[in-house]
């Protein structure tokens, strides 16, 4: 199976991203939950509705970005391969 194939089938997944369990990503991440679950536990319910409201929201906004980069970061892998393959053949 080549490349393209693959990412048809869904054997590479571009957007997950494994991290180390004892590393910075991860101790951060435990940060955020703590943190977010301290908030949550001394809010109402309406105050928790607007939270979640707003959780919901910067989860799209991030999931935008990343995806705005990913393809951004294709194109410019792209354009390299290209010009390192039409540079190979004007030497």
């Amino acid at each position: 199976m080549n490349i393209l194939e693959d990412l048809w089938f869904g054997n590479i997944s571009p957007w997950e991203r494994p991290f180390k369990k004892d590393g910075a990503y991860s101790e951060l991440l435990t940060l955020v939950i703590q943190h977010q679950d301290d908030l949550k536990s001394r809010l109402n319910d309406e105050e928790k509705a607007i939270f979640e409201k707003y959780a919901d929201c910067t989860t799209e906004m991030h999931d935008m970005t990343e995806r705005e980069a990913f393809v951004k970061g294709f194109t410019i892998g792209a354009r390299i391969i290209i010009e390192v393959l039409t540079n190979k053949y004007d030497e």
